[in-house]
Order: structure tokens, then C-alpha cells, then sequence
């Protein structure tokens, strides 16, 4: 292998944490050759697998004066000439920006309203490794992370684990995602932060850009929304109503399975009764003569019908079917 006189790392693409030189093994180094060091990189020495001194920006002359861990290993036999085997390795210091993680799987959250349901996840996040020597000790040396995307890897998985976490500690049910936005991002930096610190790495940035629910659930959310801001009683309404809906289409099921989109059988028994009471609005409760709603004769038998499954299926009370069929026979 022939003597390295210049040892200096350009990076092109602005995109590489960490590189090592030589890529593999050590290579044949020996005083008086010159370590370049970029704007923006640390250099640090190693041989036999000890780190022996870091460089910042500039030229340097390699010498047992700037490398004086270094003379107990040339003997003095060589003339302080002869070549020694080792590496260096080039850490970034800059800012990395708009890094990008997300849950590469749905990750489970136990939602108040709709039970277990999966939730994906995005968003960007930005570093410094501000502690080169800690970093590489920690990240490079012990975990062999000596590539850029094993790194970047590892920090997806930190920040996705921590988000994990707030969205449990803060977030109840996905209906309230909109009001704890903010705060499940600022809950997980806090965290990821910590996380960080301990493998010498600032955490500049962290930004979540969308938290998704699985489609039925969206798709439910979607129906409701334009009925919910104002009537929160119409979406209690639909939701049960959908929930029945499913149950239909599943009449071998399990109750709570029936019931469709992670509503419970205990929700759905006790948010029935207000559906009967919601299918009639109130001006519906006066007869026609008063200037009510009319039902024809096949709309009428279609709301019986309907009551009627309600009432088998358990979820309304005889007397709740009874008054809701008084007050569709005054509506002929």
C-alpha cells in the first residue's frame, strides 16, 4: 500500500456525516505528511484503535509536536521516518436539514373513541453533531454505524419511538388531533432531544407533518365533521349509525366486532337511544297538520323497519321504540 502524503476528505453532496480514510482497514501514514480539514469538518486521528487527536479547519503537518500521543509509537531506531499504519476519521459538523423519518409500519394507539386503531406518521427533523469524538465513540465506533444512512436509520428510530410515546401520553382519541398537533411535536423534540445529547448530536429542528388514521376511520371522521361542529348530538348519530350499518353486514360476528370502526358494544348500546331520538328532528314531533314533516306510506314502513332492527338487535328498549313509532305514525 503506498504511503499517504495527503489525507483530506471533499464532500460533494453535502449529504455525508462521517467518512473514513482509508474506507477500510488503516493505511501507511508518517510525520511531516499533511491533514487537510474542510470548513464545517473535525479530523480525528486514530491508530490501533485509539483516537489520538482532533484537527478543525486547515492544513496541518503531521508531527509528534501536533500529534504528541503519537511519538511513544515511532521509535527512534526509524528517525521518526518511518510509516505507521493508521486512519482518520472526517466529521461533518454543519447543520443537516430536512432529514426526513416516518413509521415505515402503522403503529397501534388505543383510541377512546374508535379502540385499537393504526396510526401513520412524517414529518422532518434537523442535526449537528456538535461532539465529534463522543459520536464517533458512541455511534461509529461501538454500534459500526460508519455510513451516513445507518445513522440517519438510527435516528429515525429514536424520534419514532418517542413519538410514540406523546402521542400515548397526550392524545386520548384521534377526534382531539388537531388540538394537541403542537404539542405531540414539541413533547417528542423535548424527548428525542435527551436521546441525542448522549451521542454528542443537537437536535435543531423536529417538525411532524401529518398524522394519519387508517382510511375507514378517516373516511368516518370526514362524514361527521361537517355535522359535528355543529350538532354534537347528529355525530353521535352518525357514528352509531355506521357502526350499525357494519354490524348488519356482519350478523355472525362478534357484538363489539359488529359494531365496526373500533366503536365498543358498551358505546354503541348507550349512544343508540340518542339515535332513535335524532332520526325525527324536532319540528318532526308535530303533526302535519302543524306544519311538520309528512312521510309517505313507504317511508313510513321504511322507518319501522329500521326502528324495528334497532329493537332486535338490543340497542333501543321497548319503550324507546314505541315512542319513536307514535311519532312517526303522526307524520302521515
Amino acid at each position: 500500500m503506498p504511503i499517504l502524503d495527503i489525507i483530506e476528505f471533499f464532500d460533494e453532496s453535502g449529504e455525508i456525516m462521517v467518512a473514513k480514510i482509508p474506507y477500510e482497514g488503516s493505511g501507511e501514514f508518517r510525520l511531516g505528511s499533511q491533514l487537510i480539514v474542510q470548513e464545517s469538518q473535525t479530523a480525528i486521528f486514530y491508530r490501533d484503535g485509539q483516537s489520538l487527536d482532533d484537527f478543525g479547519a486547515g492544513r496541518h503537518t503531521l508531527s509528534t509536536q501536533n500529534l504528541p500521543r503519537l511519538g511513544r509509537f515511532i521509535g527512534a531506531s526509524f528517525g521518526g521516518k518511518s510509516p505507521f499504519r493508521s486512519y482518520v476519521y472526517f466529521v461533518a459538523t454543519k447543520t443537516f436539514v430536512n432529514l426526513g423519518w416516518g413509521t415505515q409500519s402503522p403503529v397501534m394507539f388505543r383510541d377512546t373513541d374508535f379502540r385499537m386503531i393504526c396510526l401513520r406518521a412524517h414529518g422532518a427533523f434537523s442535526v449537528r453533531i456538535v461532539k465529534p469524538r463522543t459520536f464517533l465513540n458512541t455511534l461509529v465506533g461501538t454500534r459500526g454505524m460508519e455510513t451516513t444512512f445507518a445513522v440517519e436509520e438510527f435516528f429515525k428510530s429514536l424520534i419514532v419511538s418517542r413519538f410514540n410515546e406523546s402521542v400515548g401520553a397526550i392524545m386520548k382519541s384521534i377526534l382531539d388531533l388537531p388540538a394537541h398537533y403542537n404539542t405531540i411535536a414539541l413533547k417528542t423534540k423535548d424527548a428525542v432531544s435527551i436521546d441525542f445529547e448522549q451521542y454528542g448530536i443537537q437536535l435543531v429542528d423536529l417538525f411532524i407533518q401529518a398524522i394519519t388514521p387508517p382510511p375507514e376511520v378517516q373516511e368516518m371522521i370526514n362524514r361527521a365533521s361537517g355535522v359535528a361542529a355543529q350538532d354534537a348530538d347528529k355525530y353521535s348519530a352518525i357514528a352509531v349509525a355506521d357502526a350499525i350499518r357494519d354490524s348488519a353486514r356482519n350478523p355472525g360476528g362478534l357484538a363489539g366486532e359488529g359494531l365496526g370502526a373500533g366503536i365498543g358494544l358498551a358505546m354503541g348500546i348507550g349512544m343508540a337511544q340518542q339515535v332513535a331520538r335524532s332520526v325525527v328532528p324536532p319540528q318532526a314531533s308535530m303533526k302535519s297538520g302543524s306544519g311538520g314533516e309528512k312521510l309517505s306510506m313507504t317511508e313510513l314502513k321504511t322507518k319501522l323497519t329500521e326502528l324495528k332492527e334497532l329493537k332486535d338487535e338490543g340497542l333501543i328498549d321497548a319503550a324507546d321504540f314505541e315512542d319513536q313509532k307514535k311519532r312517526f305514525l303522526s307524520m302521515m
